[in-house]
């Protein structure tokens, strides 16, 4: 004995007309959120391996005229031939550096120690309230210390 259950013509044909309407329109909406999902997740991944790319190593550079009181800082760093991208990448190392006792602290990239034109100018506060007394609070950031950039690189 088979447990076969069979339909009548009409029960048939709402199973077909039911059929029609998933496969022609129930799997394209779900075939287009995979194919978008998919998409997304490229491009996610290759959004990350660019922005590494992009960042550029620091260069050599070398330390003049530093200045330090008890919380404030300043200093120089020369690059000859520096890009706006390299001297922006010579700041944030040379921030790393920056101790736990400063609150706020300027670094300005050079070509020349006789320069008197910067290349790219990072001003570093230690934090919100630092930025607030320091700066006024320019100095804005999700994560602190922060740095605020400023690189007008007129002979570049």
């Amino acid at each position: 004995m088979s447990n076969r259950k069979t339909m009548t013509p009409d029960q048939a044909n709402r199973r077909r007309s039911l059929n029609k309407k998933i496969l022609g329109f129930g799997c394209l909406p779900l075939a287009v959120i995979l194919v978008l999902v998919i998409v997304a997740a490229i491009a996610g991944s290759n959004t990350d391996s660019k922005n590494e790319e992009a960042r550029v190593a620091a260069p050599a550079y070398t330390v003049v005229n530093k200045k330090e009181k008890t919380k404030l800082g300043s200093v120089d760093l020369v690059i000859p031939d520096a890009t706006v991208d390299q001297a922006k990448a010579a700041i944030e190392d040379y921030a790393e550096t920056i101790g736990d006792q400063f609150l706020n602290y300027s670094v300005t990239v050079v070509r020349s120690d006789a320069d008197k034109v910067y290349v790219c100018m990072g001003e570093w506060a230690k934090d919100e309230q630092a930025s607030q007394i320091y700066t006024g609070g320019r100095i804005k950031g999700d994560t602190w210390p922060a740095i605020l950039m400023n690189c007008p690189d007129p002979k570049g």
